[in-house]
């Protein structure tokens, strides 16, 4: 999952990074922003947490978020996205360089999200820099893939993760596998989206920084966006009022100066999500995808008892000075809304 910056956040690097003969000017223009990194993004913070943390079996890795480890063949279309550079034919190298995950959508087609496939620019990855392994719930176990394209939605925004959906080509369709391997139909464009119960599964972070060799999977409920805008918005500023104050004192800012302020941008505030995503979680925020779960798919079960794939594990936000990056009360997870793509999807498999 992705984490978005909050107003908060923003201000802070601002000031922390503005020189201070800029310090009056009040404009943005001329702020000093941090240089853009290189490689793949997420899979580089991803790979350095799993480097920092316990690889966890399934069995005893109780505590992801209320979740619990996958049974065999269970989720026969989910597979793990590997940054090529750190597979070294080992098992540890399997563990150390899964990042995100996705979902077999055809015999040659793994649906994802685009920041796991995005560049610090925002431009797809070289196919080579990825690996797909599928057939498996451990990371250690199943078949790695070759990819051939990648492909990211034309309108990607890494800013406020609109958009956020990619494609990846296998270089050869799925013909023998070492175990389950499945597709999952997804939404189409002419069918409602139920608020109610729903599964995220993936291999991402778990409570006390920790990660699972094996696939987890959480029971959540799709709630309706305006609920994610309102925990956000909260949250957000009571971070921004904090800092407002802080940075307020520092300086010796009139309290009526800081109120104005603080007064100007509530009014301007705006929704976090737009009519692309989806809003999942529970209040508690103790059962939710996280770090390293990005691009894999939010299901609902049908009445028939099949599974269709609504949602891409797209991103999140916490609190200003959290020192957990998931599982906080009010700040559901965000999710691709599958649905309003599935045009796209279907004339990229087709062709």
């Amino acid at each position: 999952m992705k984490f978005m910056t909050s107003s908060a956040t923003a201000l802070s690097v601002f000031c922390m990074i503005a020189p201070p003969a800029m310090a009056q000017d009040s404009s943005f223009s001329k702020v000093a922003v941090p240089a853009q990194g290189t490689g793949t993004s997420v899979a580089n913070y991803v790979i350095g947490e799993r480097e920092r943390a316990d690889n966890v079996p399934g069995e005893t890795a109780s505590r992801i978020y209320g979740g619990r480890a996958a049974q065999d063949g269970a989720w026969p279309h989910q597979v793990s996205l590997h940054l090529t550079e750190r597979l070294d034919g080992t098992t540890e190298g399997l563990y150390g360089s899964q990042f995100c995950g996705g979902s077999i959508i055809a015999r040659q087609w793994v649906l994802t999200a685009a920041h796991c496939i995005a560049d610090d620019e925002g431009r797809a990855v070289q196919p080579g820099e990825v690996a797909v392994k599928s057939g498996a719930v451990d990371l250690g176990e199943g078949d790695l893939r070759a990819v051939a394209q990648v492909i990211i939605h034309e309108n990607y925004d890494p800013r406020t993760g609109d958009a956020d959906i990619g494609l990846i080509q296998l270089a050869e369709p799925i013909a023998d596998s070492s175990g389950p391997v499945a597709a999952i139909p997804v939404q189409t464009g002419s069918t409602d989206l139920p608020e109610g119960p729903a599964v995220v599964i993936g291999w991402g972070m778990m409570e006390e920084a920790k990660f699972p060799v094996d696939l987890m999977e959480t029971d959540i409920d799709i709630v309706s966006n305006a609920t994610c805008n309102k925990g956000m918005a909260e949250v957000s500023q009571r971070d921004l009022g904090a800092f407002l104050l802080a940075i307020g004192t520092e300086n010796r800012i009139p309290m009526d100066s800081l109120e104005e302020a603080y007064s100007i941008i509530l009014s301007n505030w705006g929704d976090a999500l737009t009519n692309n995503m989806i809003c999942a979680g529970v209040p508690s925020g103790k059962r939710t995808s996280c770090n390293g779960d990005s691009g894999g798919p939010l299901m609902i079960k049908e009445d028939d008892g099949d599974w269709l794939q609504v949602g891409i594990v797209s991103w999140g936000r916490k609190p200003l000075g959290s020192s957990e990056p998931c599982g906080h009360e009010n700040l559901y997870s965000v999710y691709t809304r599958v649905s309003n793509y599935f045009d796209w999807i279907a004339g990229h498999v087709r062709g």
